[in-house]
């Protein structure tokens, strides 16, 4: 059973926020096994030999809930596969960062540990945007295959390292879809990019995504995430782009009137860490680190999966109580044909919008030392359709 915010906020009280967020996850709420618990936390900070600030943004344990980064579940496992020696803080609703300064902030070595989008990050690692190709990729599981594949770690991985400081640890990933403001209740439904034309679309702060807006002939406004909302409600903006667990887990249903599925370009909740704060730590707990990123991920990538069902109702049988179905009687879920979807995709692919992408190919391109774009593209075509190979990508 969900845990209640008056007992969340009761348990914070008289054990902690850690012992609050043991009993969202495993919805206990009785006394004897949460004083053990904190009891245990509590001896196992003492001997900590190593102490580790994470920020996951504005994440909560409801929001992951909807999300499924495993944000919590990744800390733990930092934890009881070090025996103790790393402790965790977990400082999440926003406390330690914004969505928009948790990898600054990180780089800087304010926190050890991060979360926000990739679209997010690439306002500072620029490179964290070099997976988002608009319309490249067909399923959401074939990027987190490539972020496990050792082969790709030159693409993505070791340019995060090399040029920023900073250790992408891993994703959830879903794909980005198109929702439009309640100004769009009584106009028919968005199947034709010629709809979207002249459009205001709030955008994370990414390039890449600006791009996208762009080659549909939109007008991209970048709007901070916690500004979204009433943006949306204002009218400020006439859509925003986000994916759909995400637009569930924050509230952004409630003033959607279209949730239109482009599935354009990947939504990655990730998580990364300083490299300097990695480098303290001796080789066996380096892997404890990157054994509990690389469980983290492959939880997510299961649980993704039932969540689109089971709680945010975007996915092939969404289920009564889901967020979509909860919220039908408002908002429309559009959901496109294939040759609807070709159209879109001819009209806003990299390859017909070459004059658009060329700019951040050579940015990219650089800072990589490879084609990357064709890269990914390649590997794609390789991986499409086939399910997670969550394999060790450092080994």
């Amino acid at each position: 059973m969900p845990l209640s915010r008056r007992d969340f906020l009761r348990i914070t009280k008289d054990y902690g926020t850690k012992t609050a967020m043991f009993a969202a996850i495993t919805g206990t709420t009785a006394g004897t096994v949460l004083g053990q618990f904190a009891a245990r936390d509590a001896h196992a900070a003492k001997r900590a030999k190593y102490k580790f600030r994470y920020g996951p943004s504005v994440m909560t344990p409801k929001s992951d809930g909807y999300l499924q980064i495993r944000v919590y579940d990744f800390a733990n496992w930092i934890e009881e596969l070090s025996d103790g020696e790393i402790a965790v803080q977990i400082i999440d609703k926003g406390q330690a960062c914004a969505e928009n300064q948790c990898v600054e902030r990180v780089g800087a070595g304010v926190l050890d540990i991060g979360g926000s989008s990739a679209q997010n990050a690439a306002a500072v690692v620029y490179h964290a945007q070099a997976l988002d190709w608009p319309f490249l990729w067909r399923d959401r599981t074939s990027l987190v295959n490539l972020l496990h594949d050792p082969s790709m770690n030159a693409v993505y991985r070791d340019v995060w390292k090399k040029k920023y400081g900073i250790e992408f640890l891993y994703c959830s990933n879903e794909m980005r879809d198109v929702f439009m403001g309640l100004k769009y209740s009584d106009l028919p439904e968005v199947r034709h990019p010629d709809q979207l034309k002249g459009r205001k679309l709030r955008i994370t702060n990414s390039a890449m995504i600006q791009n996208f807006a762009a080659s549909l002939g939109m007008s991209p406004v970048p709007l901070a995430w916690t500004e979204t909302l009433e943006g949306m409600k204002s009218g400020v903006v006439d859509g925003m782009e986000t994916w759909g667990s995400s637009a569930a887990g924050f509230g952004m249903t409630r003033v959607t009137a279209q949730a239109v599925e482009l599935d354009f370009c990947p939504g990655m909740g990730s998580t990364f860490i300083n490299s300097r704060s990695m480098e303290r730590l001796p080789e066996r707990l380096q892997e404890v680190v990157r054994e509990a990123a690389r469980r983290a991920s492959e939880l997510s990538e299961e649980k993704v999966g039932w969540g689109l069902d089971a709680i945010t109702g975007c996915g092939p049988n969404p289920a009564p109580d889901s967020d979509y179905v909860k919220m039908s009687a408002t908002m429309r879920h559009v959901r496109l044909t294939e040759d609807e979807m070709d159209t879109f995709r001819e009209r806003g692919s990299v390859e017909r919008n070459g004059q658009i992408y060329s700019e951040i190919r050579k940015e990219l391109d650089a800072l990589a030392g490879l084609d990357v774009f064709g890269a990914v593209s390649e590997y794609e075509k390789k991986v499409r359709g086939k399910p997670l190979n969550a394999q060790k990508w450092w080994a």
